[in-house]
């Protein structure tokens, strides 16, 4: 486990890769580097899961988004900067 990385950066950065949560906490928690990046990381995931409720793509990238949140999150929680293949080169796009 990180220990640099506080407690409450660490809690905030799971949550982060909770449904809508990724959008505020990237919104509110500007300062928070660590949060920040699994916040970017959340928002593709959170797309991901909308994508997947659409009939055509469906259960399997529903399945896969809510994968890919459980080891963004327990990375998080360890206070690892974990680059989800794929997810990592999105969110590194995100600026707003």
């Amino acid at each position: 486990m990180n220990t640099k990385i506080s407690r409450e950066s660490r809690i905030n950065a799971v949550v982060s890769y909770v449904f809508i949560f990724s959008v505020i906490l990237y919104i509110t928690k500007k300062d928070d580097k660590f949060v920040q990046f699994h916040a970017r990381q959340g928002i593709v995931v959170f797309v991901l899961m909308i994508i997947g409720l659409f009939p055509v793509l469906g259960v399997p990238l529903f399945i896969l988004s809510i994968v890919l949140a459980v080891i963004g999150a327990s990375k998080a929680y360890v206070g690892e900067e974990f680059k989800i293949p794929f997810i990592y080169k999105y969110a590194n796009k995100i600026d707003f």
